[in-house]
């Protein structure tokens, strides 16, 4: 702007002497004598960047809609020559495009910003190089006009040209010519329906059902002010869909954004949706997970009342079918947005959720108190101690080991191979549970992507729970053999070395409670602790009540025939914390009474050897060490697990698996029950 004022100021001054004449009255051979040469202009100004708007040619307007209109028609401000440089740079298209400068008033371009409106026509159209109508529509002419916008809207037309239209769609195609109207317009009450009507001229299909379904109908009502405006607006193309960087239906990023459009109206129904496994899985990109427009349809969508929609009670079943090939039965009465939290809405599953929140919460605050007494016992009997009780630096990691021989077995290798089948089995269920759990967190997505992906992931956790009904088996059938061999049958399932709860197990427990408060001496265990009978009896629930609804959930069109829907809705609330309680408990309480006590730090690996040594069993089980020693002591060790034989020590590549395998394992429990605690944030 600069350069063009110091040019003409310069030309002024050159042509001062000169008679002045009309302007009107000048053809373009007049205005050619200084605005022809850029060499005279450029001698002409003190400013040696002289701008290419200011040499123009009738040549060069040849092949423009303008050849033939003489430069005054256009530069009305021009009263004498030579001109002034202002009068000059005033425009006025509104003399020969009437109709077109009416609209351009009435629209967004025409609000002033500052002192100027905010685009003009030669912003948009350019100044001597105006193309003519039929190049707009043209490849070439589509980019010359998203070049114009790009100089006002640079973001918008850079999102907009990687989007699902990309260069086959001007600017102009979606929000007119002449007269755009701001998004939102407040001519519509900020309802987008100018939008929405450019959006119908191209999708034709989607348009016929929009305009006839819930947010069409209300968005077309809201914006005559027939109908009220609450909290939020109709949905228009853009609420769901967005203004720039639109994507395609089948990009597989879209499914989850378009659900993400649906929340931000439909808020409560969102966040029981998320909390469904439907919203988890989609969450962690599965792209076979049901979502909003799988069930209500995306341009067809009425509430669920209206016969019409694809969700009412008479439709339910088929568009459940469209995933669940051959639902019937009860598979229509689950209940996709339940609130569990809700008494009101729903008493029943409110009961079931609240009951499982009081195990799970009265779990760990009872056994998570027991452990930090025990804890802080310890540590005080420690600190009372001379340091070389204590100090054992030769000792081995593994505490079962340490004192040395002679040695018990102390589990024969069934129950080794069980404990390692639910090891197995239980990291792999965590693993692939807990992301869907907390699919809400930035570690799930990133933690399915490294198990293959979320399909992958729930194959893997099926797998899983196959292993567990295996074991559980195996264990079934080898208690079945013991009990048919042993001479006294109830001694073996009742008695005292037995793993059954006796009044014995609620005496030590008090007399537990009494040694962390230095009231009496620690209490003496035979073959089981309570602590290792609650670790027994808690598994067994655990397998019973999360497999019982685990194949549930895995195979609802079977059981929809013979349950009520709302048994899903149960089962999905058991099945989930369950799985909490037996992650918090395995990887807090029972990490800490095997391997986080002071005096089995870092390591117990009794359960990967099978053997301990005397000194192990006299802290650990004193009741019964007096009669092992008299059993062991002198005896050969026999390589045969047979349990309180005496045992010879394990050999070294075993020592290594199991210290190896065992920290690792107690490593990564830690790192999981911190993604836990991580994911009850969100």
């Amino acid at each position: 702007m600069l350069a063009r004022t110091s040019v003409v100021t310069a030309l002024a001054a050159v042509f001062a002497a000169l008679p002045a004449r009309p302007a009107r009255a000048q053809r373009s051979p007049e205005c050619e004598r200084c605005h022809a040469s850029r060499e005279f202009l450029l001698g002409a100004a003190s400013d040696r960047n002289v701008g290419a708007g200011l040499v123009v040619t009738r040549a060069a307007l040849s092949g423009g809609p303008h050849a033939s209109v003489a430069c005054a028609a256009c530069h009305t401000g021009v009263e004498r020559y030579p001109h002034q440089p202002a009068a000059a740079l005033r425009v006025v298209c509104g003399r020969c495009h009437a109709e077109q400068d009416s609209r351009w008033r009435a629209g967004v371009h025409a609000r002033a910003r500052g002192d100027a409106p905010a685009a003009t026509c030669v912003a948009c159209h350019g100044g001597h190089d105006v193309a003519r109508s039929g190049f707009l529509p043209t490849a070439a002419g589509r980019a010359h006009m998203r070049e114009a916008c790009r100089r006002c809207h640079p973001g918008q037309v850079r999102s907009a040209a990687r989007d699902v239209h990309g260069d086959s769609i001007a600017c102009t195609r979606c929000h007119g010519t002449h007269d755009m109207r701001p998004v939102p317009d407040e001519a519509t009450r900020k309802i987008d329906l100018a939008l929405a009507r450019a959006c119908s001229a191209c999708h034709t299909k989607e348009s016929a059902t929009y305009w006839g379904d819930v947010h069409g109908r209300t968005a077309a009502r809201q914006a005559s002010g027939v109908e009220p405006i609450g909290a939020d607006t109709a949905a228009t193309c853009i609420s769901c869909h967005g203004e720039h960087g639109i994507r395609r239906a089948s990009d597989p990023t879209w499914r989850f954004a378009s659900t993400l459009a649906c929340t931000r109206c439909h808020e409560e129904y969102g966040s029981t949706f998320r909390d469904t496994y439907h919203g988890q899985a989609a969450a962690l990109g599965s792209v076979r997970a049901a979502e909003c427009a799988d069930c209500h349809t995306a341009h067809a969508v009425f509430r669920t009342t209206d016969p019409a929609s694809t969700v009412s009670a008479g439709n339910r079943i088929a568009t459940c079918r469209h995933c669940h090939e051959g639902a019937s039965g009860g598979f229509a009465g689950y209940r996709p947005h339940a609130n569990p939290r809700s008494r009101a809405q729903n008493p029943g599953i409110f009961y079931i959720w609240f009951f499982m929140n009081v195990v799970l919460y009265g779990t760990m605050i009872g056994w998570g108190t027991h452990a930090a007494l025990w804890y802080a016992r310890t540590m005080i009997d420690r600190r009372r101690q001379p340091a070389a009780a204590h100090a054992a630096p030769a000792e081995p990691l593994d505490a079962a080991l340490r004192g040395g021989p002679p040695y018990v077995w102390r589990f024969n290798l069934v129950f080794r191979v069980i404990h390692a089948l639910i090891v197995a089995s239980f990291y792999l269920l965590v693993l692939t549970g807990l992301p869907l759990r907390y699919s809400c967190t930035a570690w799930a997505p990133a933690l399915a992507r490294l198990l293959g992906g979320g399909i992958l992931a729930g194959r893997i956790h099926r797998v899983a729970g196959v292993m567990v009904f295996g074991y559980f088996g195996l264990y079934a059938a080898y208690l079945a053999y013991r009990v048919w061999r042993a001479r006294d049958k109830r001694g073996l399932l009742l008695g005292s070395e037995s793993i059954a709860f006796r009044w014995q197990d609620a005496r030590d427990a008090v007399a537990m409670v009494k040694w962390f408060f230095g009231r009496g001496p620690k209490p003496q265990f035979g073959r089981y602790s309570y602590l290792e009978k609650f670790d027994y009896f808690a598994e067994l629930w655990g397998v019973g009540i999360i497999s019982a609804t685990g194949i549930v959930l895995w195979q609802p069109v079977f059981f929809a025939r013979i349950f009520p829907g709302i048994v899903f809705n149960v089962a999905i609330i058991i099945h989930s914390y369950e799985a909490m309680i037996a992650t918090a408990f395995i990887f807090i309480i029972h990490f800490f009474n095997v391997h986080l006590r002071p005096d089995k730090w870092p390591l117990d690996a009794v359960m990967f050897t099978g053997r301990a040594s005397l000194r192990y069993m006299e802290e650990e089980h004193p009741l019964i060490a007096g009669a092992l020693r008299a059993k062991v002591e002198g005896k050969e060790p026999s390589r045969r697990a047979i349990i309180d034989e005496a045992a010879p020590p394990p050999p070294g590549w075993m020592n290594m698996v199991a210290a190896v395998s065992g920290l690792l394992l107690l490593g990564v429990g830690l790192l999981l029950i911190g993604l836990v605690l991580w994911g009850t944030l969100c």
